[in-house]
């Protein structure tokens, strides 16, 4: 089965869409699965011992999606610098995946701009289309960048 996830952070963070979580968790043995869809029902692998943490973000929101992306980044950077193995999704991991993606290099200190960021994120999943509301919300959680 050819891989179509990716990695942020070799070895521990990787990001994709629903369909690619079952073979990350299978593969790469993550511990922590970030939902990013509000339409989700449940955990998009079945592993009994993954951890599962739906963060209810809209595709096509029509109110503010800032504070819920702050708890997706947060979310993915905690279990991160608690030592685990992390992957987060939306559905087809472009829009709101994209968005947590380059959030996850602004806080870490890796990217130092919202260009740049949002750049390695194409770069690195190349279907990445972080649209306008999405960079809006990027635009108020790290206004300096």
């Amino acid at each position: 089965m050819q891989k179509q996830y990716h990695e942020l952070i070799a070895g521990r963070i990787y990001f994709g869409g629903a369909s690619d979580i079952q073979q990350i968790a299978d593969v790469e043995h993550i511990e922590v699965v970030v939902d990013l869809r509000e339409e989700s029902t449940g955990c998009a692998a079945s592993n009994p011992v993954l951890i599962w943490q739906q963060i209810p973000l809209g595709d096509n929101a029509d109110q503010p999606q800032a504070p819920l992306f702050k708890d997706a980044i947060q979310a993915v950077v905690s279990a991160y610098r608690d030592g685990k193995k992390v992957a987060f999704h939306c559905g087809g991991g472009k829009g709101r995946t994209g968005t947590v993606a380059a959030g996850v290099l602004l806080e870490l200190g890796l990217c130092r701009t919202l260009d740049e960021a949002a750049a390695a994120a194409k770069t690195i999943r190349p279907v990445v289309n972080i649209k306008p509301d999405q960079r809006e919300a990027l635009e108020q959680l790290y206004p300096n960048a």
